[in-house]
């Protein structure tokens, strides 16, 4: 009977113990070269996750993906700076940018990493990523597993994007070239209760325009 009623005991008290709320600190990494190379990165580190092992895997996962990037542009940085000190060519040096945007951490984790990378030509190239990861299975949202929890459908979203390209249109491609579809792996991130679905430069816009994005409620 003791037994029964310290286990019962323990059992209340674990229940009870607050959870501790989801933590992400930044890695910064920096590597330079002197005229040849600048990169700074930011790197997530996930903690106090319940699910060790979602934990992991998308610390791994974001660590991979940004040293991938970091090792690329190094080599391409270097490679260049070769090829031109041979042909005697005027040489600009590489820039790599990473940073992330915790945007919505509530039952999913919206995560947007921001890539920026100038090789020497007229401008840099940026583009987006973003994790919208369910905390309690671990599993990255697509766009269409999103809208399916919220009684949406990809067509309802096209229409609000494709009426709010109608009030401002100078900004965007027209016809064939504009916006027509969405995938169902379209990039996106929730903030603040809405729904943001973005478009990588020159996906349906010019490159003055940036990286476009719609916020729809939901």
């Amino acid at each position: 009977m003791n037994r029964i009623i310290i286990f019962v005991i323990i059992l209340l008290f674990l229940t009870t113990i607050p959870t501790v709320a989801l933590e992400i600190v930044s890695i910064p990494v920096t590597k330079t070269e002197n005229n040849i190379y600048q990169i700074e990165a930011e790197i997530p580190i996930l903690m106090n996750l319940n699910h060790k092992n979602i934990q992991k895997k998308y610390n791994d996962l974001f660590r991979d993906n940004i040293m991938t990037f970091i090792e690329y542009t190094v080599a391409m940085a270097k490679q260049s700076y070769r090829d031109f000190n041979e042909s005697g060519f005027p040489w600009r040096e590489f820039v790599g940018r990473v940073n992330f945007e915790t945007k919505n951490t509530e039952q999913i984790l919206s995560i947007k990493f921001n890539y920026y990378q100038y090789t020497g030509g007229a401008h840099g190239n940026p583009y987006s990523l973003s994790y919208n990861i369910d905390l309690a299975t671990g599993k990255d949202l697509k766009l269409v597993d999103f809208l399916e929890r919220h009684n949406m459908s990809l067509s309802e979203v096209e229409k609000l994007i494709k009426a709010a390209i109608k009030k401002d249109p100078d900004i965007y491609f027209e016809a064939d070239y504009g916006f027509q579809t969405l995938d169902k792996n379209q990039f996106y991130y929730l903030e603040d209760g809405d729904l943001v679905v973005y478009f990588q430069p020159y996906a349906i816009a010019p490159y003055s325009t940036g990286i476009p994005e719609f916020r729809i409620k939901y």
